[in-house]
């Protein structure tokens, strides 16, 4: 997936409740350094936020959904709290995705299985 299109997901998901948490910017700042994405990336993405554009734009590839779920269940946790805007639209996002119930539970058994940073 592209890392730029990965990270204008996560900021969305991130405010789609309407608040950014000191932990959620920090996973962001964490990803748009892991793949060099540009500061200007965060405004581009933040103007569409303030614009109330939430969008997730889904990935085609197979393993693209996977990285992109499992990047989206780690932001939604990162904060500790898991709100029902967030956990709706990763729902979404999941079905939209084709995942099954089954598929769902194995990437999430798989990022909680990740060593912690």
């Amino acid at each position: 997936m592209d890392p730029i299109q990965l990270f204008h997901n996560l900021i969305n998901l991130a405010a789609v409740d309407q608040k950014f948490t000191d932990e959620e910017i920090d996973f962001l700042i964490e990803i748009a350094n892991r793949y060099n994405i540009p500061s200007e990336e965060f405004e581009t993405a933040l103007t569409g936020v303030r614009e109330g554009i939430i969008e997730v734009k889904l990935p085609k590839e197979h393993d693209d959904r996977v990285a992109l779920m499992k990047e989206m269940i780690k932001l939604m946790a990162v904060d500790g709290e898991l709100a029902d805007n967030e956990k709706r639209l990763c729902a979404q996002a999941s079905a939209g995705m084709d995942f099954t119930s089954q598929q769902f539970d194995e990437i999430l058994v798989e990022v909680l299985d990740e060593p912690q940073m």
